[in-house]
């Protein structure tokens, strides 16, 4: 089925309401699809922007990693996953990525300081000067406060095309950090705040009654999760 290939819909779900802040939950429900639609493997993502209070400030590294302080996920009503320290746990594991894969990652906060300076608005962010300064000024042009988040944990993982006319759809609930958590301030200045707006839910299907008809058969007697398990005993703070 990896080879398979047909026409995508691309389908944008907003969020009511639209805007979370620090140490809330959001609670993100997986669209229940028609009989014949197909879900993309990779194409679940969380679109945001990323709204900041203080224009002395920046969000951190990695931002679409830091920003979750736990992820619950669960189907059926059914607890799969839950880990209370889900950005060390991420973040840790973007450590190991290549240089070629970092720089696909604009789009989720990864960049250098200067263009996350842009994104979060922060006033001693540049756009003129060397020909680093000038890239971070068109990519920032392209993005603007806009970053995508993927949804992908569980079900990336799990067979491709999940059938999700299925009634026991996956429920992740998303709790964010406080801003102290994952910003920095210019020297003296306070962190302040922030706000994910515009939040919507992004993601591909594919129209296919054989591929639907397929992928439901292997459903139809059942399916097993299974996931990393990870224990963190303790944190240990580094300079």
């Amino acid at each position: 089925m990896t080879t398979i290939k047909d026409p995508r819909t691309r389908s944008v779900v907003t969020f009511n309401p639209t805007t979370i802040g620090p140490g809330e939950e959001l609670y993100i429900y997986i669209p229940k699809l028609k009989p014949s639609s197909c879900l993309v493997p990779g194409s679940l993502a969380l679109l945001f922007d990323f709204k900041n209070s203080n224009k002395k400030s920046c969000f951190n590294n990695n931002l679409s990693k830091l920003l979750a302080k736990r992820l619950l996920i669960k189907v059926a009503g059914e607890t799969a996953y839950d880990c209370s320290g889900e950005s060390l746990f991420e973040v840790y594991k973007d450590l190991c990525l290549t240089l070629g894969d970092r720089k696909k990652m604009t789009e989720q906060g990864l960049a250098n300081e200067n263009l996350r300076k842009l994104i979060s608005g922060d006033d001693s962010g540049v756009k003129v000067g060397d020909a680093g300064k000038v890239a971070d000024g068109l990519l920032h042009s392209v993005y603007d406060s806009k970053l995508r988040k993927p949804i992908d944990k569980i079900v990336a993982d799990h067979g491709l095309y999940v059938p999700f006319n299925m009634n026991n759809n996956p429920m992740y609930i998303l709790t964010l950090l406080q801003a102290d958590e994952i910003m920095t301030a210019q020297g003296g200045q306070q962190v302040g705040g922030y706000k994910l707006d515009n939040l919507e839910l992004e993601y591909e299907t594919i129209e296919n009654d054989a591929l639907a008809s397929e992928v439901s058969r292997m459903y139809s007697t059942g399916r097993s999760l299974s996931y990393k398990h990870v224990t963190l005993m303790r944190t240990s703070n580094w300079d």
